[in-house]
C-alpha cells in the first residue's frame, strides 16, 4: 500500500510532448493531501475499530458476567425458594405434630385430673357415709342409753316417797273434808229453816 510518501516521492519519466509538470506536481500534491487525509482518517479509523472491538470484547465479557451471575441469582432464588417451602412444610409438619402431642398430652392431663377428681368424690362420699353411719350409731346408743337411765330413774321415782304428791293429796282430802262439813251445815241449817216454818 502507497503511503503519501510515496506519491509525494515519486518521480515520472520525463518524455518528449508528455504532460505539464507544474500541474502533474500539483495534481499529484492534491492527490497526497487527500490521500494523507483519507490515511489518516483510516488509521483514526482502524483505530477507534480496535477500541470498538475492546469496547465490544468488555460489554461481551460484561454481559456474560451479568448473565452468569442472573444464572446464580436465579439458581440461588430457586434453591432458596425451594429451601424455603422445604422449612415451611417442615414447620408445619412439626407444628402439627406438636399441636397433636400437646392435645394428646392435654387429653390425658384432663384425664387424669377428672380420674383424680373422681376418686377424690368417691372417697369423700365414702368418707361422709361411714361418719353418718358412725353418727347414727353413737345417737342409736346413746337413745338406749338415755332410755335405759330414764328407765331407772322412773322406776327409782316411783319407789320413793313423794312430799309434794302427799302434801297435794292431804290437801285435797282437807278440802273434801271442809266441802262435806259445809254441805253438812247448810243441810242442817235448811232443816231449821224448814222445821220453823212450820
Amino acid at each position: 500500500m502507497l503511503t503519501p510518501m510515496d506519491i509525494h516521492n515519486k518521480d515520472f519519466k520525463r518524455s518528449f510532448r508528455g504532460y505539464n509538470e507544474d500541474e502533474i506536481d500539483d495534481f499529484l500534491d492534491q492527490v497526497v493531501n487527500d490521500y494523507e487525509k483519507l490515511f489518516r482518517e483510516n488509521d483514526r479509523l482502524k483505530e477507534e475499530l480496535e477500541r470498538a472491538h475492546k469496547d465490544n470484547e468488555q460489554y461481551k465479557q460484561l454481559e456474560k458476567n451479568l448473565k452468569d451471575t442472573l444464572l446464580v441469582a436465579q439458581k440461588t432464588a430457586e434453591e432458596v425458594t425451594s429451601s424455603s417451602r422445604k422449612n415451611a412444610e417442615e414447620m408445619r409438619e412439626n407444628t402439627a405434630k406438636e399441636c397433636q402431642n400437646m392435645r394428646h398430652e392435654t387429653e390425658m392431663a384432663v384425664k387424669k385430673q377428672m380420674e383424680d377428681a373422681t376418686a377424690k368424690v368417691r372417697s369423700i362420699v365414702a368418707e361422709y357415709d361411714r361418719l353418718v353411719r358412725e353418727k347414727n350409731q353413737f345417737l342409736r346408743k346413746v337413745k338406749v342409753t338415755m332410755e335405759s337411765e330414764l328407765a331407772v330413774i322412773n322406776e327409782t321415782l316411783g319407789q320413793l316417797p313423794n312430799p309434794e304428791a302427799e302434801e297435794q293429796a292431804a290437801k285435797e282430802k282437807q278440802e273434801e273434808m271442809v266441802k262435806v262439813q259445809e254441805n253438812k251445815a247448810a243441810e242442817k241449817d235448811e232443816k231449821q229453816a224448814v222445821e220453823t216454818k212450820e
